[in-house]
């Protein structure tokens, strides 16, 4: 049976989910999704387990912030010739002509999308979104490829990787072995993917944000909580496509 058990850090708010098992200890885990869990022997009574998560209130709120810096910013685009998109971190123009068949063409300064019905702001929506999202599996792909010899070293099994639109993190790594990226990484300079791709591919040797997590981390990007800085950052200024 699962209880439900609500904890308070300053203006926050946090609901944490208690099942219960045969086991020796409590742990307590923070979710990439931000949701939180507690694993408790059986008999545990409840006020013993609140008294320890009201002692581990700092370290959940801070494992909440961390996973909050993944979330990208939505906002509204109107998919109208002159409005700016992004793809790697710079910057494109949107110009929008007649054509026979939806196409998106990246020439020089300018997103070129081609449509039967040039007002048709819902098919410039679709097409420009299959465009991002065909060109984020491949670069996502080869990025994963370049850096996953890197983590290897670590006995980890190298991931199953997939790929979809999410709009409250950038990337996900399950107990089960799968990366999850966002394709809207794509827009993000660089150096904020990179960072992404690493930081879920040392979750492959290490579930949690320990020292050895750390040390990994480190070891491949030195400069990890610089990308992290500007990864929230760049965030905060890239749309994601409604």
């Amino acid at each position: 049976m699962t209880e439900q058990l609500e904890l308070i850090y300053g203006k926050r708010q946090f609901t944490v989910s208690v099942d219960f098992n045969c086991r020796k200890q409590l742990t307590i885990t923070v979710h990439p999704d931000c949701s939180i869990s507690a694993i408790a022997p059986q008999g545990y009574e409840l006020a013993a387990i609140r008294q320890r998560l009201e002692r581990r209130r700092s370290w959940i709120a801070r494992q909440i912030s961390f996973f909050e810096q993944f979330q990208p910013a939505a906002t509204e685009r109107k998919y109208v010739s002159g409005e700016t998109h992004h793809y790697l971190g710079r910057q494109y123009r949107l110009k929008i002509s007649k054509g026979q068949t939806p196409k998106v063409r990246l020439v020089g300064r300018f997103f070129k999308v081609e449509l039967p019905v040039t007002d048709d702001r819902g098919k410039a929506r679709e097409v420009m979104q299959q465009w991002y999202t065909e060109h984020a599996k491949i670069y996502l792909t080869r990025q994963i490829e370049n850096r996953w010899p890197l983590i290897s070293d670590q006995g980890a099994q190298k991931p199953a990787v997939q790929f979809r639109r999410m709009k409250k993190r950038w990337g996900s790594c399950s107990n089960k072995g799968t990366i999850t990226l966002n394709t809207e990484l794509i827009k993000l300079p660089t150096y904020c993917i990179d960072y992404v791709i690493v930081h879920e591919l040392c979750h492959m040797a290490r579930a949690d944000h320990d020292n050895i997590f750390y040390r990994n981390l480190g070891r491949i990007l030195p400069d990890w909580e610089m990308r992290k800085d500007r990864l929230e950052k760049a965030a905060s200024a890239i749309t994601v496509t409604n």
